[in-house]
C-alpha cells in the first residue's frame, strides 16, 4: 500500500484559500481606514467665507479678507436713467429704459452685466439698501470692463457729510485700463481682464478704516473720519465719455460684523 508523500509546501485547500484572502483584505482596509483618519483636513478650520478661489487660473486668493465675516443679503434695487431721469425698480433678471434702449441691466447665473448704450443715459447700478453707521462692512466682487470705458464709477460707498460719497471706485482708459480710488492707482492694464475687488469698511467704533484690496492685495488704506450713514452701490455710472461702456461684476457678495487684517 503506497502512502501519499507529505510537503510542507503541500498546496492549500480551497477553504484555507478563502480565508487566507479575507484576512489580507481586512488587514488592507483597516490599514487604509487608519492612515486616512490620521491625515485631517487641513481646510476643515475654515469658515466659508475664507475658502480659497482660484481666478484666471493663477491667483489663489480668499474670498472675504480677514476673519469671522458673516455673509448676508440686503434687498436690491435697479437704478437706471433716461432723459426722464433716475428710475428705481424691485430687482429683476433683466431691466431696460428708453425707447429705444438706452441703458439696462442683465443677470444670468451670477454675473450682472451693467450697459450704456448711449447717450441719453449714464447710470446702470444695483443699489444696496444695507444702510448702517456702526460696524464692519465687506463688499466682494469681480469686475471686468473694456475699451472704450473711461471715467465711470464701478463701486460706491454712498454717504458723506461733504458731497455724495465717501469712497468711489473708478474704471478708466489710461494704462491699458485702469482701477482708481481712494485718491490713487490702483491697478492698472485691466482692460479685459476681471478683477477681485474687496473693500472693507469699518465706522468709527469698529477702527474708522476704510481698506481696498486688488486680488487679494492691499491696495488702499485710508481714515473714515465721518461719522454717517452710509450704503453700497455697484455697476456703471458717472461721466458717459465714450459712445457706449458696459461692466459686469461676477459673484458679488456682502458682509458684515468681521475683523480686517491688521
Amino acid at each position: 500500500m503506497k502512502v501519499p508523500l507529505t510537503s510542507s509546501y503541500a498546496m492549500p485547500l480551497p477553504w484555507q484559500l478563502t480565508t487566507v484572502f479575507t484576512l489580507s483584505a481586512i488587514m488592507f482596509l483597516s490599514g487604509s481606514c487608519k492612515k486616512e483618519a490620521q491625515t485631517p483636513d487641513k481646510r476643515s478650520h475654515l469658515s466659508e467665507t475664507q475658502t480659497a478661489a482660484t481666478i484666471n487660473g493663477d491667483v489663489t486668493i480668499a474670498a472675504a479678507v480677514g476673519s469671522g465675516w458673516v455673509a448676508y443679503s440686503p434687498t436690491k434695487k435697479i437704478h437706471l436713467d433716461d432723459e426722464n431721469g433716475l428710475q428705481t425698480f424691485n430687482w429683476t433678471s433683466y431691466k431696460s429704459v428708453g425707447d429705444p434702449i438706452c441703458a439696462d441691466y442683465r443677470y444670468d447665473n451670477g454675473t450682472e452685466t451693467f450697459r450704456i448704450v448711449n447717450n441719453k443715459s449714464n447710470r446702470s447700478e444695483i443699489r444696496l439698501q444695507n444702510e448702517y453707521s456702526t460696524g464692519s462692512r465687506q463688499f466682494e466682487g469681480y469686475v471686468t470692463f473694456n475699451a472704450p470705458l473711461d471715467d465711470e464709477s464701478l463701486m460706491q460707498i454712498f454717504g458723506s457729510t461733504e458731497g455724495a460719497t465717501q469712497l468711489m471706485i473708478r474704471g478708466y482708459a489710461a494704462d491699458g485700463g485702469s482701477i482708481r480710488g481712494a485718491g490713487q492707482t490702483l491697478a492698472t492694464n485691466v482692460y479685459g481682464k476681471e478683477v477681485h475687488i474687496n473693500v472693507i469698511h469699518l465706522q468709527e467704533d469698529k477702527g474708522n478704516r476704510i481698506k481696498i484690496y486688488i486680488n487679494g492685495v492691499k491696495k488702499a488704506d485710508i481714515a473714515d473720519n465721518e461719522a454717517v450713514t452710509n450704503y453700497m452701490k455697484y455697476g456703471n455710472y458717472g461721466t458717459l465719455r465714450t459712445g457706449t461702456a458696459t461692466v459686469k461684476w461676477r459673484g458679488v457678495k456682502v458682509y458684515r460684523d468681521g475683523t480686517a487684517p491688521n
